[in-house]
C-alpha cells in the first residue's frame, strides 16, 4: 500500500493554518513549518473583521490625483514613503497600470468571486472547530466624516453591490441608536449586511491549528534556508538537513518571495504596512466601526478595544512609523472620547501585489510547488477559501471558483 503523499505548508499564518487543516482532513500527511508560532504575526494584529464586503481594490482611477496629498497628509488612509516609492518605481508603475476603470472592475469581480465563498469556507471549518464564543454577528458599520466623503464612496459602493454585497445606509441618529458612545462628529454611515467579526483572532487561529495537530498534523518551528525541486520531489533545507516532500505549499505572506526566487519565480510582491493601537477599554462599542477619514476600524476584542488598519507603502525594513500610530490614536479618540490609556501598538506586514489580487495556484515551473500568498489586507477573510482551493489543487480537482485571475503566471 502506497504511503499518503507528504505535503509541507510553509507559513503558519491564517492561510497556511487553513490550508494545512483542509489538506490533513483530505488524508495527506501534512507538516506545517514556520519560524514563528502559528497565527502570531500578520494574522494576529488586524481589524478582526471577516470582510466579505472588501472587493474594492486599493487601485482606483481617482488615486493618481490623490497621491501627492498622501505623501504629505498625516491622517490619510493610505500613505506612501516617497523615498521607498522612488526606489521601487517599477512596482509603482505596475500598480498605476491597474488603476484604470476597466482593471478595477476586473479586479473587484475576481475578488468578489473569492469573497462570496469566504464565509461558507470558514463555516466548514467551524462545524468541527468550535470557535462560537469568538464569533460575533453584529454587522460592520462604516462612518463618513462629511457629505463629500459619502458621495465619493458611491462608486465603491456600486462596485460592492455589483459583486453581491448588501449595504444599508444609516442616518447619524440611526447610528447613534446603535452605538450611543460614538461622538457625533460624522455625517452618516452604512452597515455591511450579514458581515461578522471576531473578538479574538489569535484564539481562532490557535483552535484551528490545534485541531490540525490533534488530527495527526505536524508542526515544525524552523526557518527554511533553501528550496529545490528534483524529479517528483521538493526538497526543503532547514535545521542543516535536507527534507523531501511530494508537494510544498508556500503561504509565507510578505516573505514568500524569499523562497520563490530560489526556484526562479520572482513576483512583484511588496507589503502594505498595517498598524493597530490597543486601548484598555471594554464594552464601549457593539460592532466594528470604520472611519472614512483615516481608513481604520475600531473593534471590541477580549483584550481591549483595537483601532486597526490604514495602509503604508514603505517596505519590510523601515521601523514602525510612530506618526501612524499617533494618528490612529488621535482619530480614534475623536470618535470615542471615553477611550482610556493605550495598552500596546503593533505593526504588521500585509503581502501586496500591484493588481491587489493574491497569487493562488501552482508554480509556473514546478507543478508540485503551490502558492497561496499576496492577500493584502483581507488575508484573514480569505484564509479558509484559499485553503480549500489549495486542497482541491493538491487533489487534482478543479476548484469550484475560477482562479485564473490569481494565476502565478500573470506577471510574465
Amino acid at each position: 500500500m502506497n504511503a499518503k503523499p507528504h505535503i509541507a505548508v510553509v507559513g503558519a499564518g491564517i492561510v497556511g493554518i487553513c490550508s494545512a487543516y483542509f489538506l490533513n482532513k483530505s488524508g495527506f500527511q501534512v507538516t506545517l513549518i514556520d519560524k514563528n508560532d502559528p497565527g502570531t504575526i500578520t494574522s494576529y494584529g488586524h481589524a478582526s473583521t471577516f470582510a466579505d464586503y472588501a472587493c474594492v481594490p486599493v487601485n482606483s482611477p481617482d488615486l493618481i490625483k490623490e497621491i501627492p496629498s498622501m505623501l504629505f497628509r498625516s491622517d490619510s488612509p493610505l500613505t506612501v514613503d516617497f523615498f521607498y516609492a522612488i526606489k521601487n518605481l517599477d512596482w509603482a508603475f505596475k500598480f498605476i497600470k491597474n488603476c484604470t476603470t476597466k482593471q478595477v472592475n476586473y479586479i473587484s469581480g475576481a475578488l468578489g468571486n473569492l469573497l462570496n465563498s469566504a464565509s461558507v469556507s470558514y463555516d466548514e471549518i467551524f462545524s468541527e472547530v468550535d470557535v462560537s464564543k469568538y464569533i460575533k454577528n453584529e454587522e460592520a458599520l462604516y462612518l463618513y466624516q462629511n457629505k463629500y466623503e459619502f458621495l465619493k464612496a458611491k462608486t465603491s459602493n456600486k462596485i460592492r453591490e455589483k459583486n453581491g454585497v448588501k449595504i444599508k445606509i444609516l442616518s447619524k441618529n440611526e447610528i447613534l441608536d446603535l452605538e450611543p458612545n460614538l461622538a457625533s462628529i460624522f455625517y452618516n454611515g452604512q452597515l455591511f449586511i450579514g458581515s461578522r467579526h471576531t473578538n479574538n483572532p489569535a484564539a481562532i487561529s490557535k483552535k484551528i491549528f490545534e485541531t490540525f495537530v490533534n488530527n495527526g498534523g505536524r508542526f515544525l518551528k524552523n526557518n527554511i534556508a533553501d528550496i529545490k525541486s528534483k524529479e517528483n520531489l521538493v526538497t526543503l533545507i532547514y535545521g542543516n538537513n535536507e527534507h523531501n516532500f511530494d508537494k510544498v505549499i508556500i503561504c509565507a505572506g510578505s516573505w514568500s518571495n524569499i523562497l520563490t526566487k530560489k526556484i526562479g519565480d520572482d513576483f512583484p510582491l511588496d507589503t502594505e504596512r498595517g498598524y493597530h493601537v490597543m486601548f484598555n477599554n471594554y464594552d464601549l462599542i457593539n460592532r466594528p466601526v470604520g472611519w472614512s477619514q483615516s481608513g481604520f476600524y475600531l473593534t471590541q476584542l477580549e483584550e481591549g478595544l483595537r483601532a486597526a488598519g490604514t495602509v503604508e507603502i514603505a517596505g519590510l525594513n523601515k521601523p514602525e512609523n510612530k506618526k501612524r500610530t499617533k494618528m490612529i490614536e488621535s482619530e480614534a479618540r475623536k470618535l470615542l472620547p471615553q477611550l482610556k490609556e493605550v495598552k500596546s501598538t503593533w505593526l504588521g506586514f500585509r503581502p501586496t501585489l500591484p493588481d491587489s489580487l493574491p497569487v493562488i495556484g501552482p508554480s509556473k515551473k514546478y507543478k508540485n510547488i503551490i502558492y497561496g500568498f499576496g492577500h493584502h489586507h483581507i488575508g484573514w477573510t480569505l484564509g479558509a477559501v484559499t485553503g480549500k482551493i489549495i486542497n482541491s489543487i493538491c487533489n487534482d480537482r478543479v476548484p469550484n471558483i475560477n482562479i485564473e485571475p490569481f494565476s502565478p503566471s500573470r506577471f510574465n
